[in-house]
């Protein structure tokens, strides 16, 4: 032990890097970060509950493979146009009628 004391050694033994807050027990810096968003952080709880969110879309591939193993390659391509111009349509906003064009393109 030297003549400053033993809390001078235990206070230069620890770097001050090691204080700062980048280590395991990093707590959340909210003026910096804002607030942190939990939904995005969690795992699904269910195993099927992907499969759930991505019903519509596996739906609609298996039906367009069907429409293109039936009716060739134009038909999906034809409908996937006109999904996409009545989705344009609605973003604008020019039309009230869009909810109504939107069940016209469901199988």
């Amino acid at each position: 032990m030297n003549a400053r004391g033993l809390g001078s050694e235990l206070k230069d033994s620890i770097p001050v890097a090691e204080l700062s807050a980048s280590g395991p027990f990093e707590s959340h810096d909210l003026l910096r970060k804002g607030f942190s968003c939990v939904k995005n952080e969690l795992l699904p709880s269910h195993p099927l509950e992907l499969s759930e969110k991505n019903f519509q879309l596996n739906q609609d591939k298996m039906n367009f493979s069907t429409l293109r193993n039936i009716q060739g390659l134009f038909a999906p391509l034809k409908l996937q146009m006109e999904f996409k111009a009545v989705q344009q349509q609605k973003l604008n906003k020019q039309t009230h009628k869009c909810e109504k064009c939107f069940s016209v393109f469901q199988f």
